[in-house]
């Protein structure tokens, strides 16, 4: 049996490497054969975040490499990373990052322009 930090560090590469499939606690409970509680007990403890926002942050900082190197539609990125709705992800990307997914991407094209944003 694992211990409780290495059971978390697992947890943590199975969640970056599955980022964009869909992954939540259900799922990771199910894998490391914990019940789903005990999972999001274990884990608020340990990593002092819930699981939920703990993926998500994940998903939108992954996201951020979309908007940058590829022209896709900020739909299309949303739903790529398990974003219902194109204005649920703007919302959760705003009140992370301080800017909208849009903001994001024209800063990217100014810099590389040579232009100020």
């Amino acid at each position: 049996m694992l211990k409780n930090n290495e059971l978390i560090e697992n947890i943590l590469i199975e969640i970056e490497n599955n980022i964009s499939k869909g992954i939540d606690a259900k799922t990771l409970a199910r894998k490391f054969t914990l019940s789903e509680g005990h999972l999001r007990r274990l884990f608020r403890y340990t990593i002092n975040q819930t699981i939920a926002s703990y993926i998500r942050s994940c998903k939108l900082k992954a996201s951020i490499n979309d908007l940058i190197k590829t022209d896709t539609n900020v739909i299309d990125i949303a739903l790529k990373y398990g974003f219902d709705y194109e204005q649920s992800y703007i919302r959760a990307f705003k009140r992370e990052f301080g800017k909208t997914p849009g903001n994001v991407r024209k800063s990217n094209e100014s810099s590389e322009s040579g232009l100020s944003a």
